[in-house]
């Protein structure tokens, strides 16, 4: 089919692996993000994300289409997320953190809600801010349940948790999976890890399973049943509720914009 173009308008859409709503949810588009439409079936649409590249099946009722123009635009500008767990637009839809807010301008709160413009009362984040910043936003989500495919305080799993945080500080543009996400920054020696570092984690057949931020004084912060803080060794993440290793360190790597 020609390419054509959606923005989200929902709070949050789940994309699923198959066009089916009982099929696995492998991530989340939020509130102001726009994607490309490659296929049709019925009321799904298969899309290919604008901000990470990731793919799936979103339901037709869940955006608005966009003309190339506008995606253009969507592309151009600096973005905008939200930073309050909780807002609301005019019409009272709740927004949670990390929706993005289109064509925002700071003098008057406005954004392109895919129709119109409105007005929101709302903490922003925009730009790029350094690692002191990318810490405080993980703090943040401290708490937020686990949510396979998640990518919220209601529910984030532990990709989604780093992409989102290094997302809203313009900090690194991370791909979706800890999997993708091993792939970037430089390898760091454990012993000169410092706040802000990645550490990955394999299973038994050396898949990357998952990921967390590198905090202070030996902890480390990641989506586990809920986004809490553990201990982090040089062979992996001790958990002192449970008194064992619960994963298995196998890198530490460095964002470097």
């Amino acid at each position: 089919m020609k390419s054509s173009y959606g923005l989200t308008v929902h709070t949050i859409v789940p994309v699923r692996a198959e066009p089916d709503d009982r099929a696995e949810m492998v991530t989340q588009l939020l509130f102001g993000e726009a994607f490309e439409i490659r296929e049709a079936r019925r009321q799904w649409r298969f899309i290919r994300s604008a901000a990470d590249g990731y793919e799936g099946w979103i339901d037709e009722k869940s955006f608005v289409p966009i003309s190339a123009d506008q995606w253009e635009a969507w592309h151009e500008e600096t973005p905008v997320y939200l930073l309050d767990t909780l807002a609301f637009r005019p019409n009272g839809q709740k927004l949670v953190k990390g929706c993005r807010l289109p064509l925002y301008d700071g003098r008057n709160g406005t954004f392109w809600a895919g129709e119109e413009r409105e007005t929101i009362a709302a903490h922003v984040i925009s730009g790029r801010h350094d690692i002191t910043q990318v810490l405080e936003l993980a703090r943040s989500y401290w708490h937020a349940p686990y949510l396979w495919g998640g990518k919220t305080d209601f529910g984030i799993d532990c990709s989604g948790f780093t992409q989102m945080v290094y997302r809203l500080a313009g900090y690194y543009a991370l791909p979706r999976d800890a999997s993708q996400q091993a792939k970037h920054g430089r390898l760091i020696d454990f012993d000169d890890r410092r706040p802000g570092d990645l550490a990955f984690f394999a299973n038994d057949k050396g898949k990357i399973i998952h990921v967390g931020i590198v905090w202070y004084d030996d902890l480390i912060l990641h989506a586990h049943g809920d986004v809490h803080f553990d201990t982090l060794q040089v062979d992996g993440i001790w958990n002192e509720r449970l008194g064992r290793l619960t994963h298995t360190l196998v890198a530490v790597k460095r964002l470097e914009p």
